[in-house]
């Protein structure tokens, strides 16, 4: 669904003008995902955002509208405090999360599962020293509806979910792997939403490492990837 909104196609069109481009269109878009998209035809543009923003304040919109036009104007603008430390709040988490889950029709809703419970295997991290509770405040864990064994998890930093595959929910896989698995997404939360910057970055991945049984934990992962879905 896409809705149109006035007050969207204000602030954006002077951000946009104030990069010597013409806003013809702005609208919010229903999404699972967050996201940004354009289309740019010489000096105008076509935009379209996550309807997760639509209820944003006018100066966490108008920030940033600033760092979209300056990023189609073919500038590097890095992402204002303003809106950063919105689109981090816990009642834009909690309020949007309600949202992005209703939307997730692959995710059960439930850290426990048939045979695993997600909870389990945080308090075992936990227990180990691998994680502190601030990595994963505010964060919602469930298992997926239909198995996948390519893709084992995945992290939205920005609504704080994690969803491990029930592949893993299975007392033949070793607690191990589900745990490696919920450890490596719990790093995810633990860098927090970080637009514009890689997820795999080198301090990701000497984290990742600090998992005890790093090797045999890929290992299996592997192995399992080259079942057929």
């Amino acid at each position: 669904m896409v809705r149109n909104d006035e007050r969207l196609f204000r602030i954006v069109s002077r951000a946009v003008s104030d990069n010597g481009l013409d806003l013809r269109s702005a609208v919010f878009r229903e999404q699972k995902e967050f996201g940004i998209s354009w289309k740019r035809s010489g000096k105008n543009i076509d935009i379209s955002v996550s309807d997760y923003l639509a209820d944003a304040p006018y100066d966490v919109l108008e920030d940033f509208s600033g760092t979209v036009a300056g990023t189609i104007a073919g500038k590097r603008p890095g992402y204002g405090k303003t809106y950063l430390d919105w689109v981090k709040s816990d009642d834009f988490i909690c309020s949007s999360r309600k949202i992005y889950l209703k939307r997730s029709r692959n995710l059960t809703g439930r850290p426990d599962g048939r045979g695993r419970d997600i909870t389990e295997s945080l308090d075992r991290l936990l227990d180990s020293g691998l994680l502190r509770p601030e990595n994963i405040d505010n964060s919602f864990f469930s298992w997926t509806r239909r198995p996948g064994f390519k893709k084992v998890g995945f992290c939205s930093p920005m609504m704080r979910v994690v969803g491990v595959s029930s592949a893993l929910d299975d007392a033949a896989v070793p607690e191990y792997v589900l745990d490696y698995v919920v450890y490596h997404e719990s790093l995810h939360l633990a860098q927090g939403y970080r637009p514009g910057e890689r997820a795999h970055d080198r301090t990701f991945r000497l984290n990742e490492r600090k998992y005890p049984l790093y090797e045999e934990a890929e290992k299996y992962l592997r192995t399992l990837a080259s079942r057929p879905e």
